[in-house]
């Protein structure tokens, strides 16, 4: 390029405002395509700056260059180009992304009228672009999560009615199957994402701050669960909860509650087991309790495994993990 003194007064101009642009700007020149940015163009290079102040268009943008050549091309031949929300696959910090950019190239002439160079400015998307899908995914999980949860209101309803023996069984049984539900979904709308970890379902759902504490033994790896399963999890352990309270470990001052799950074989293994509270034996009928929470746990891909033990009841459900994760 040699010193600038000596550069064409065409260059020397579109480097000048290239500069004191508060947009991105870049100019490229002469036939190889030299350089030249300014500071706020220089923000989205990563690693590419400064290093390849001054270089060649192609050595910055090797790993694209079969996007950006077209058009390059296109601005040479004395043609505007502009393009929205274009994507690319930049390599700025050692991998290559996928990145969005909202950009305008135009052509550079000398006084004889030919094509000297090219003057560009970007705006980079991707953030925004990235934020409007993840709203779409929310929008579009909360309008699936309403249906489930109407769903599974009128399901609570209608068989709270058939399972009490009163009026004021029902509303006790309906509130709190719904309580239940409320935690599940406030745990869902507590993270970022639209899924909920499993500690914190069991912990809550337990109520691990309340006047049983000190009999609940809750251990296990974090794992986070998909709505669905989250929903059905919650409910599943009201069931079991409730129980408990009502004949099992939790309807003396002695017995205890061990909760437990793993992950083996691409499985997650959950495990409720109860000790040290009055003589349990097996049910004469299947009742609603029961058959709740084999639906419940077939929301969770598994079929439970309910023992009455002489110590104790025990329920045993393994879940494949792609049906109860986010896929």
């Amino acid at each position: 390029m040699g010193d600038p003194v000596d550069w064409p007064v065409e260059l020397k101009t579109a480097v000048r405002i290239c500069l004191t642009s508060k947009f991105a700007t870049m100019v490229h020149w002469g036939p190889k395509h030299y350089t030249f940015y300014n500071d706020a163009y220089a923000a989205r290079l990563g690693q590419k700056h400064p290093g390849h102040l001054g270089q060649p268009a192609y050595d910055w943008w090797s790993e694209m260059w079969d996007q950006l050549e077209p058009f390059f091309q296109k601005v040479l031949a004395g043609d505007s180009y502009y393009t929205e929300n274009a994507r690319y696959t930049p390599n700025r910090d050692g991998t290559a992304k996928d990145a969005f950019f909202t950009h305008t190239h135009s052509p550079i002439w000398d006084d004889g009228g030919v094509v000297r160079g090219i003057y560009l400015t970007v705006v980079e998307t991707t953030a925004e672009l990235e934020a409007k899908a993840r709203s779409k995914l929310l929008m579009d999980e909360l309008k699936h999560r309403m249906k489930n949860t109407l769903a599974v209101v009128q399901a609570i309803v209608h068989q709270s009615a058939r399972r009490a023996e009163s009026k004021e069984d029902v509303a006790a049984i309906i509130s709190g199957q719904i309580t239940a539900l409320g935690r599940a979904h406030d745990l869902l709308t507590s993270s970022a994402y639209v899924d909920a970890p499993l500690g914190d379902i069991v912990r809550s759902s337990l109520d691990t701050d309340g006047p049983y504490a000190e009999r609940l033994y809750i251990e296990g790896p974090e794992i986070a669960l998909n709505a669905r399963a989250a929903i059905a999890l919650t409910m599943l352990l009201h069931e079991l909860k409730t129980n408990a309270l009502k004949y099992g470990a939790l309807a003396n001052d002695k017995g205890r509650v061990i909760v437990s799950w793993r992950v083996a074989d691409g499985a997650l293994e959950f495990f409720w087991k109860e000790r040290g509270g009055p003589a349990v034996a097996p049910p004469s009928r299947e009742g609603f309790g029961t058959r709740l929470m084999k639906g419940l746990s077939g929301d969770l891909g598994g079929s439970p495994q309910v023992q009455y033990l002489s110590e104790g009841a025990t329920f045993i459900l393994r879940s494949r993990l792609e049906k109860i994760q986010m896929v």
